[in-house]
């Protein structure tokens, strides 16, 4: 399989690829609120989204075969998301909350491969572990929007059944995984309190697994050699 021989300056950024990843997130849960009211501000955020997902997949793998299905996976997103700002229809962004689902499992898969392998713990990695936990909640999101479609009346906000946009299942998903639970975005049906379930175990599994593989890093004291 052919690798990538990255640039020597190149080669340093990567040595930094999860914090800058890190940012990315961050900055882009801070540009949702403020920008996804118009169809412009939703397709940056959404372009935004598409290349940093293919960044991180660059990034973390190091050959050409993740980047190409990453960049497979992204262009029907993509088009999704413009069909649907034209169109208006909740159809197509339904299809493209499905293809995101599918592009960040795939990012997310690269991402823990690299976070979770067996050797040397960097401060790197630790920041990519906090960036796949921030990728898992934004991936439930997505799912969160796919079933509410097959299902109207799925979630309600302050008791009242309501349809559901992308920036309020991010909100609720975050208060899902950090085990928050505010309590005003609700499931109402059988399917989505079922997927609340999953994405509670997701979250408090990836923490563990976490913890174990941070644990098996460090020598206990006192044991012998």
């Amino acid at each position: 399989m052919p690798t990538i021989t990255p640039h020597p300056r190149w080669e340093q950024i990567l040595q930094q690829r999860c914090f800058l990843l890190f940012l990315a997130l961050l900055a882009l849960l801070i540009a949702i609120p403020f920008l996804s009211e118009t169809a412009h501000g939703r397709l940056i955020v959404g372009l935004c989204n598409i290349i940093m997902l293919l960044t991180a997949v660059g990034a973390v793998g190091r050959s050409k075969l993740p980047l190409a299905i990453a960049i497979f996976l992204a262009v029907p997103t993509l088009t999704f998301q413009l069909l649907g700002l034209q169109s208006g229809g909740s159809g197509y962004k339904v299809w493209s909350w499905s293809c995101n689902a599918v592009l960040y499992s795939f990012t997310l898969g690269n991402l823990l491969h690299y976070v979770l392998r067996q050797d040397r713990i960097t401060a790197d990695k630790l920041y990519g572990a906090v960036a796949a936990y921030m990728l898992i909640a934004i991936l439930w999101a997505f799912l969160h929007g796919v079933l509410q479609y097959f299902y109207p009346g799925a979630y309600a906000i302050s008791g009242t059944v309501q349809t559901l946009d992308l920036p309020d299942f991010i909100y609720f998903s975050f208060s899902i995984i950090t085990t928050a639970g505010f309590g005003d975005i609700t499931p109402v049906l059988l399917q989505s309190r079922f997927l609340v379930i999953l994405e509670g175990v997701t979250g408090v599994m990836y923490v563990a697994i976490l913890i174990a593989r941070l644990t098996g890093v460090y020598p206990v004291v006192g044991a012998k050699a």
